[in-house]
């Protein structure tokens, strides 16, 4: 089983130091309008977000910038985050919350789950989202043929797609671009629209 430190060190590397950091501070609130304005055209309301693994906050920021009128809630695993930036700690692997949220975005968070964990929470996103979930997640083959080895961290668990949709397909419809909706979300979608 891998350990992993999300401590000061992690982020400084992942999300702070120009040469070396992920792109998620220019691309997420790309993502961001993406996701909205995709759910606007659904007609599918959102007023509760979920962002679990919430990092550095860039989702938060992001909806801000975007003028959403949202409840936003923030999950983070890391203690240092936690203490730095006021997150809920917890794991969406086991996460309960009162009631589901309209959009779940967990972005780089279940590759760094072994494969029982991973499977919790694949089954708990369901479980807390009801409308729509964003998922970000490092494949194998993403490893190997779409990412910057340098800003990216490949000592995680690289599984097949394969395995991720077997088992997101029980709960989410793919709309593609890493948007799924949860099959008890009543928007239309044509057949062709989904992946």
């Amino acid at each position: 089983m891998k350990k992993f430190k999300f401590n000061r060190a992690y982020y400084d590397r992942w999300y702070r130091n120009d040469e070396t950091r992920t792109f998620m501070t220019e691309y997420t609130p790309v993502i961001a309008r993406f996701v909205f304005a995709y759910l606007d055209y659904l007609e599918v309301e959102v007023k509760t977000v979920l962002d679990a693994g919430c990092g550095l906050g860039h989702w938060q920021t992001a909806l801000k910038n975007l003028g959403r009128d949202v409840r936003y809630h923030g999950l983070e695993t890391s203690d240092y985050l936690c203490r730095e930036l006021g997150w809920e700690k917890g794991s969406i692997a086991d996460h309960q919350a009162e009631e589901p949220f309209d959009l779940v975005v967990c972005q780089g968070v279940l590759q760094y789950l072994d494969d029982a964990e991973c499977k919790a929470a694949i089954d708990n996103l369901a479980t807390l989202c009801s409308e729509a979930l964003y998922l970000e997640v490092l494949t194998r083959r993403d490893a190997r043929e779409n990412c910057i080895p340098e800003r990216t961290d490949t000592d995680v668990y690289l599984r097949k797609g394969k395995w991720y949709r077997k088992r997101l397909d029980r709960h989410f419809v793919n709309l593609g671009g890493g948007l799924f909706l949860s099959r008890t979300c009543a928007a239309t979608c044509y057949e062709l629209w989904t992946a």
